[in-house]
């Protein structure tokens, strides 16, 4: 248990890092973590780390990659599409993920994909609290749905 605490503690000092602009000190704590935790780590931790990782990343087809390990770390779940989380913990996450992994799909062209992560993630918002982080995870949605009907109109 305390391993586990302290790992977070170890993930947290590296978003830290991040936040701080250490862009390069970030990216280096964070794959060390994600290579020590990757196979034993849990579901939580695997998530944040591949989450903050995918924010890091240069190229989108990177950052995709990322936010589809963070998405299947919350999930359990390889398969493109909508599941459950692993943990109640990890609901609150899930909107956040797919509006990841849309847009980094709507940036890449791939609208369809695109609209779809919009759609999971907005049916997945109801696990989340009223609020501004709310407000903010449905409003990023509600864009990715807009820009993906503008660009590719049914």
């Amino acid at each position: 248990m305390t391993e586990n605490r302290d790992d977070m503690a170890a993930i947290m000092e590296a978003v830290a890092t991040l936040q701080a602009g250490d862009r390069v000190a970030a990216r280096t704590a964070l794959l060390g973590l994600w290579d020590d935790l990757r196979d034993q780590g849990t579901p939580m931790q695997r998530c944040t780390i591949a989450h903050f990782l995918a924010d890091i990343q240069e190229e989108v087809n990177a950052e995709l990659a990322w936010d589809l390990l963070a998405l299947e770390a919350a999930t359990g779940c390889e398969r493109q599409g909508d599941a459950d989380a692993l943990s109640p913990e990890l609901d609150s996450f899930l909107p956040s993920l797919h509006l990841n992994v849309g847009d980094a799909y709507r940036r890449l062209g791939e609208n369809d994909r695109a609209r779809d992560h919009a759609r999971f993630g907005m049916n997945r918002a109801t696990a989340l609290p009223s609020g501004g982080y709310a407000d903010m995870v449905r409003t990023g949605l509600d864009r990715l749905l807009t820009s993906c009907s503008e660009a590719d109109p049914a």
